[in-house]
């Protein structure tokens, strides 16, 4: 029977994709001395998050110093190198976030994204984590280009 070979086709297939795919390791270019890296990043499509099944609908747009830097979908990370000091964030999507780091010379930070469309609200949540936690939660993933203010400009 010739359906038998399309259902077993078909099953192989659907199993495939959820094979690990062995990723390199994504080397970001070093760090210029005295600059701090900003690393920017929003947590990947999970279900009973804030960035569940509406969440990744979500494309909010992050500012930084008052310049436009780059949307930030479900599942992306990019960084800004900067003078270190003082930097505001801003998010806007149907509600708007800030957030104020103080970054340090020849170090990173990380801000992460959890972003949802609670009760379609576009509820959000945006705050520094710790590098060691922000390092690992980024690992291996891609970089997306972002424009970022030029240091010191």
């Amino acid at each position: 029977m010739i359906i038998r070979p399309v259902f077993v086709l078909a099953a192989l297939l659907a199993f495939a994709g959820c094979a690990p795919v062995s990723q390199a390791p994504v080397a970001d270019p070093p760090l210029a001395a005295g600059l701090s890296r900003i690393y920017f990043y929003r947590t990947t499509f999970s279900v009973g998050s804030d960035n569940g099944l509406l969440g990744t609908v979500a494309r909010p747009l992050l500012t930084l110093d008052d310049k436009p830097v780059a949307e930030v979908p479900a599942g992306s990370v990019f960084f800004c190198d900067v003078l270190p000091g003082r930097h505001q964030m801003t998010v806007r999507a149907n509600q708007t976030y800030t957030l104020a780091i103080a970054t340090m010379a020849n170090q990173s930070s990380y801000v992460k994204f959890d972003w949802g469309l609670g009760s379609l609200t576009g509820q959000g949540h945006v705050f520094e984590v710790a590098a060691s936690m922000g390092g690992r939660e980024i690992e291996g993933q891609p970089r997306l280009a972002a424009t970022c203010p030029q240091a010191g400009g």
